[in-house]
């Protein structure tokens, strides 16, 4: 696999092609995350009509964060619409309504990141380089030892949510 630079850019779309959101530069980070909320949210969606798959076998959600300023959507922007947990959560789970595909998890707070569902690329994103939040995976559930799991947010993951808010503090 190529390695992604600042340069690349990456395409993420929908099962039948009606949304298309592209993604520029290398991601902040690529994360399976177990919370409770990523596992209710799936599966709201996986519920809708024809919907894809949100969550692996293990009930964990891969997500690809990206700098929020270098994501855009290039086709469909109309189809996407937000589905929340609470009216009042501040984070959307973003689908693309022709087929129910999950696209983003986005924030209408200030948050500087995009987390895009890992199945939505059409091109080889880097693999998975931590599993979050796994204090809330299912009981029976046995995680491989590929990667490190942490049962919350770890320090590495969030080193890396600072170091992409500096650099677009500084427009790197």
């Amino acid at each position: 696999m190529a390695a992604l630079t600042r340069k690349s850019v990456s395409a993420a779309r929908c099962v039948c092609g009606g949304v298309e959101i592209e993604a520029y530069g290398a991601p902040i980070v690529t994360t399976a995350c177990y919370c409770d909320d990523c596992q209710e949210g799936a599966r709201q969606i996986e519920l809708l009509a024809n919907a894809p798959a949100v969550r692996d076998r293990d009930g964990g959600t891969n997500f690809v964060l990206f700098r929020k300023d270098r994501v855009k959507t290039t086709k469909g922007d109309a189809l996407l619409k937000a589905h929340k947990l609470q009216a009042k959560s501040p984070t959307n789970r973003v689908v693309a309504t022709c087929c129910n595909s999950a696209m983003v998890l986005n924030f209408d707070d200030s948050k500087h990141w995009v987390s895009m569902y890992r199945a939505r690329f059409d091109s080889e994103m880097p693999p998975v380089e931590m599993r979050i939040c796994t204090k809330s995976k299912r009981p029976e559930v046995t995680l491989p030892t590929d990667v490190p799991s942490h049962s919350g947010y770890p320090a590495k993951f969030m080193l890396k949510l600072v170091a992409a808010a500096a650099a677009m503090l500084l427009r790197r």
